[in-house]
């Protein structure tokens, strides 16, 4: 397993990585939408962009899991996603040309896709079984550095101009990359068994075979959530504000995401996984639709809380989920699985989608799908984490003989 390097504390190793991750963060999914406006795309090239990068993650992200998983190990596919998404966010900066920017943005999201779910199942061998419910507190680490950053990356981008958002970005890989080198070890995969069709894929399914019901729940949820969420920035900027604003409500978001996600692990404990997670799709439903109705972009930009609220909610529960579902064998592919649902296969259609109903029937029309797809995602959810180390408080699942 990847392991924290002699010398540096295990807890410090794994909460920097978040932190700088959340750089990372800051610096492109807030400002994307408005950074491919300023290269002078229709709204409607910008959901075909964007649905591009979910592409690149539907297609690469099961090969990077089951490469970590077996093969060259957790810490080296980060590493290779930190590089190569450096060196892809300076090609998109550089780009003007429509084609070229379709292809250099394929090109980050596939090679960046290996970053997050490696982080991820990093954090989850460091926890261990019997702290696996406290990731949501480790994690909040970077929630407390993306709300930082999106404040002063919104700030800079209002005065030097959103192109800048790129250069921002390619630093933060390089960080992590250098990081990563410094105080991870070097890691070699469990086991290198083979197994079976569709290698270390097919095993999460063979050894969680509910879990294609949880990844249909998360294909509603987080369809919906990137048909909102790629399209506030534009929708903030048309209704009179800017970059700032834009980085203030995503500062909002990040802000709230630091004490619900470090509660997160205390709900899941009194309630259980299920409740916690469909009470995230639940308080989408509700900010989507308020992000349809609403039409002051001051406003707009404080309902960003409730992306930070939801998020949590469903990012630290997903993460959770998949860690009792699967061995630790499994985790990053099991991790790259929900990453190629979730920000792969849904924003194609989220976004693709989107930005044709954004220009053609208008954003409440939008937001009021995305509020409905998200309450569809809560209804399968909850069928599909029925089981009792997820739909019973931890408490009671600990007293079952």
């Amino acid at each position: 397993m990847a392991a924290p390097a002699a010398g540096v504390r295990p807890a410090v190793a794994v909460q920097m990585l978040f932190v700088l991750f959340g750089v990372l963060i800051a610096a492109l999914f807030p400002f994307l939408s408005l950074f491919l406006d300023g290269k002078g795309l229709t709204a409607g090239q910008i959901g075909v962009v964007i649905a591009g990068m979910a592409l690149a993650r539907m297609l690469l992200s099961p090969m990077w899991g089951h490469l970590a998983d077996t093969t060259i190990g957790r810490r080296a596919a980060l590493q290779i996603g930190a590089l190569g998404g450096a060196a892809a966010a300076l090609a998109l900066f550089a780009v003007h040309r429509y084609a070229g920017i379709v292809v250099a943005a394929f090109a980050l999201a596939g090679l960046t896709a290996t970053m997050g779910p490696n982080v991820d199942a990093i954090a989850l061998e460091y926890l261990g079984d019997a702290r696996m419910n406290e990731y949501g507190r480790i994690r909040g680490w970077e929630s407390l550095s993306y709300a930082g950053t999106c404040f002063v990356v919104g700030f800079v981008l209002q005065q030097v101009g959103v192109r800048w958002s790129m250069p921002i970005f390619a630093a933060g890989s390089l960080a992590v990359f250098v990081w990563s080198a410094l105080a991870i070890t070097a890691d070699r995969p469990a086991h290198k068994a083979e197994h079976g069709r569709l290698g270390a894929v097919g095993a999460v399914f063979r050894e969680a075979p509910r879990y294609w019901v949880f990844l249909l729940a998360s294909l509603f949820v987080w369809t919906g959530f990137n048909a909102a969420w790629n399209f506030i920035g534009l929708r903030i900027e048309r209704a009179g504000g800017g970059a700032l604003l834009i980085g203030v409500g995503a500062m909002l978001g990040g802000l709230v995401e630091l004490p619900v996600m470090r509660s997160s692990s205390r709900l899941s404990g009194r309630y259980g996984l299920r409740p916690v997670y469909v009470a995230g799709c639940v308080v989408y439903a509700a900010g989507f639709l308020l992000w349809g109705l609403v039409e002051d972009p001051t406003v707009l930009s404080a309902l960003t809380i409730f992306e930070g609220v939801g998020f949590s909610l469903l990012f630290t529960t997903t993460v959770v989920v998949i860690g009792r579902m699967l061995p630790s064998t499994l985790y990053s592919t099991g991790q790259s699985l929900s990453l190629t649902v979730g920000f792969g296969i849904a924003p194609i259609v989220g976004a693709g989608l989107g930005g044709a109903v954004f220009d053609r029937l208008g954003p409440a029309a939008l937001y009021v799908g995305a509020s409905a797809l998200a309450l569809v995602g809560g209804a399968v959810a909850w069928g599909a984490l029925s089981a009792p180390t997820l739909s019973r408080p931890a408490r009671d699942v600990e007293a079952v003989p």
